[in-house]
């Protein structure tokens, strides 16, 4: 079941700035200490919570969400006892690759840890500055104010099979502007073999119409 958000209302390709999407914004916190600058988001009017460990998976992957700020280390036990945050971050990236996740540590990591840093839309010193974290947090909330951001991620989960299904990115935008997904589902259905790929495809495109309705709202 797929649900528009965005009644009466179409994106465009232009995104919109920061100063008109803060307030909309949703920004999650996992640490499993207090985050430092918690208090200076508030103070300049995001949305932002904090949690201590990991209470469902499902808002990490469904557009609850528009940004999550994930310390790598000592969260996500209970889920990923080896690779904590890691863990996490995987599986965020392996169910919905258009969510938005920046990786922050105070622990220096090897370079076996690079496959996982790499999935992350950025990595910070969990030193860094409030201006720093603010500056990747800002550009990745409007980089999703544009339907080319969950396009650009739907045809990256495609890899070579995006050139066999070229109706798909029309398709796709129709979906985003209309909040109904159904054309370009049997239409991937029909063209690509992949199941996964087209359940994860038509994920991010799905959660881009939850996510630019609550942008444009």
């Amino acid at each position: 079941m797929y649900r528009s958000t965005m009644i009466g209302q179409r994106p465009t390709d232009t995104p919109r700035s920061i100063d008109q999407v803060r307030h909309l914004a949703r920004v999650l916190v996992i640490d499993d200490h207090a985050f430092t600058y918690q208090r200076l988001f508030t103070r300049d009017g995001y949305k932002i919570e904090r949690w201590a460990e990991i209470k469902n998976l499902h808002q990490l992957t469904d557009g609850d969400f528009h940004l999550i700020l994930l310390d790598i280390q000592g969260v996500g036990l209970a889920e990923s006892r080896a690779k904590q945050g890691f863990g996490i971050l995987e599986h965020i990236k392996q169910t919905n690759p258009a969510q938005p996740v920046v990786v922050y540590s105070s622990k220096p990591y090897s370079i076996r840890d690079t496959r996982y840093i790499r999935l992350a839309d950025g990595f910070l010193d969990k030193e860094s500055d409030y201006v720093e974290f603010k500056s990747i947090v800002d550009k990745l909330i409007v980089a999703q104010t544009s339907p080319g951001y969950f396009i650009a991620r739907m045809n990256e989960q495609l890899g070579e099979t995006a050139a066999s299904v070229p109706k798909a990115v029309p398709l796709a935008l129709r979906a985003v502007q209309s909040g109904n997904p159904q054309r370009l589902k049997r239409y991937l259905d029909k063209y690509v073999p992949d199941t996964q790929k087209v359940d994860i495809a038509l994920k991010v495109v799905s959660v881009g119409i939850s996510v630019l309705g609550a942008l444009s709202s």
